[in-house]
């Protein structure tokens, strides 16, 4: 499937990678269809399939954040039709503000890695930041643009 982007141009993602947000995301709550984009490790864009305008740069929060923890609520896991916890991938949304990137914490994307069904998340638990600055992610030295 070919997707129509205003950052990345004309890109081809498989139909079967489409992730299906039914309640949207929070604030795009008629956009339901994205895809991941890779970007820099651990760094990716959520693509909107059907708005080329709108993207957001997500990263796996346990890899910037090494003591981040959240409940996911049973329902939550109902509704995404998962049975193991391990089938759960979470994504944060990355906001650049004054040349900074900050992470919202407690606003996490969760998506079943196997059916791609997910949801966009507010946790109602004050001890979780929603703007943390993310640290610098120090490169080995080969080249390889990793974290190790």
């Amino acid at each position: 499937m070919k997707i129509n982007t205003t950052r990345f141009d004309v890109v081809e993602v498989d139909e079967d990678r489409i992730i299906n947000f039914p309640r949207g995301v929070i604030g795009f709550k008629n956009m339901t269809r994205f895809c991941l984009l890779p970007y820099k490790e651990p760094i990716q864009w959520l693509q909107s399939v059907d708005d080329p305008d709108v993207a957001f740069i997500v990263s796996n929060p346990f890899v910037l954040f090494s003591d981040y923890s959240f409940k996911v609520e049973d329902f939550v896991e109902e509704y995404l039709d998962c049975k193991d916890i391990e089938d759960l991938m979470v994504l944060v949304i990355l906001v650049v503000e004054n040349s900074q990137l900050y992470a919202n914490l407690r606003s996490p994307i969760l998506v079943n890695s196997k059916n791609l069904k997910a949801a966009h998340l507010f946790i109602e638990d004050d001890s979780v930041p929603i703007k943390v600055l993310v640290p610098t992610v120090q490169k080995c030295g080969s080249g390889c643009g990793c974290s190790h």
